[in-house]
């Protein structure tokens, strides 16, 4: 136990020490004709041009930047890289939870550019500068703001245009599947995470949420509520709960999580409509609420098109 608490204090104290050397001047600011001002949620920061070494703190910037054509050199995952990523994320070194990056890491890769979100790292931010040029988005991309979070993040990734192109096709996905539904408008939809212990409903202020109503969907009237991303009610509140299709979200990684099977052989939520014609799709945990980024909203978009097929 002393063996392990030294080693922490230890590290911490390099870490101090080589923020320290970085304040001091080691880790200079990019060049003034190799570099370029950009606004973000704290402020503005000098980046270079076209960034060569970038970081990301979280899923929403690593999914923007692999959409963009940008591999970074380290990521901060939850647990594990996102699986709907694929073989995309092999070779990106892991900096630690995205709750937690650790900034030593990040400081060995030599990074550039960093990417994140004021809401996940406002409080880090100014050790984060120190190592390289931060751009943090205002929000996470939790609710409807990840088209605007991709634009920032194509911006300091010197891909403005392709950002527009990314969108575009989005919009055209959306478009498709609105025409292969025929009236999207009279389906409701219910977006469930249900455990042993709490279930939680994910509203039209989430990120799938958004998603969902791009396309046009209803929504149960727990669910209608664009002030939260989700909601914790209760087994009982069945009328609440209940839909023409359930969206049910699942991580093989995460104990207590029902998948559905376990879900369409419970005897309270058997009792649900949609459970009882076949219209319950489970959905990874990774796409409908980690990702939070075009690459992640496109395949929400697969799994309602094969979950109505």
């Amino acid at each position: 136990m002393f063996d392990l608490h030294y080693r922490k204090i230890t590290s911490g104290l390099a870490v101090m020490t080589l923020l320290a050397g970085c304040q001091a001047g080691s880790v200079a600011p990019p060049a003034a004709d190799s570099s370029r001002p950009i606004d973000h949620a704290m402020g503005n920061s000098q980046i270079p041009l076209v960034p060569q070494r970038v970081v990301t703190l979280d899923t929403a910037p690593l999914d923007a930047a692999l959409a963009l054509g940008v591999k970074p050199i380290g990521t901060a995952v939850y647990g594990q890289p996102p699986g709907y990523l694929g073989n995309r994320v092999d070779g990106i070194e892991i900096i630690g939870d995205g709750n937690r990056p650790d900034l030593e890491t990040i400081l060995a890769l030599k990074p550039d550019l960093i990417l994140g979100s004021a809401i996940g790292h406002n409080r880090i931010y100014g050790k984060l500068s120190q190592i390289a040029p931060t751009v943090l988005s205002e929000g996470s991309g939790r609710a409807h703001d990840w088209p605007e979070n991709l634009r920032l993040y194509a911006e300091a990734l010197g891909q403005p245009k392709a950002v527009d192109q990314l969108l575009q096709d989005y919009r055209q996905r959306v478009q498709q599947l609105q025409e292969q539904i025929g009236q999207p408008q009279t389906l409701e939809i219910s977006v469930l995470l249900v455990s042993n212990d709490v279930v939680r409903a994910y509203t039209t202020g989430s990120f799938s949420g958004s998603v969902l109503q791009d396309v046009g969907f209803s929504r149960t009237p727990a669910q209608d509520d664009e002030q939260k991303y989700a909601l914790e009610l209760s087994p009982e509140a069945l009328d609440t709960l209940d839909s023409d299709y359930i969206f049910l979200i699942y991580s093989a990684s995460r104990p207590g999580r029902l998948s559905k099977a376990e879900f369409i052989a419970d005897p309270i939520w058997s009792q649900l409509e949609a459970v009882q014609q076949g219209s319950v799709c489970q959905v990874d945990n990774d796409v409908w609420i980690t990702g939070r980024n075009i690459l992640a909203a496109n395949q929400i978009l697969s799994d309602i098109e094969k979950c109505l097929r």
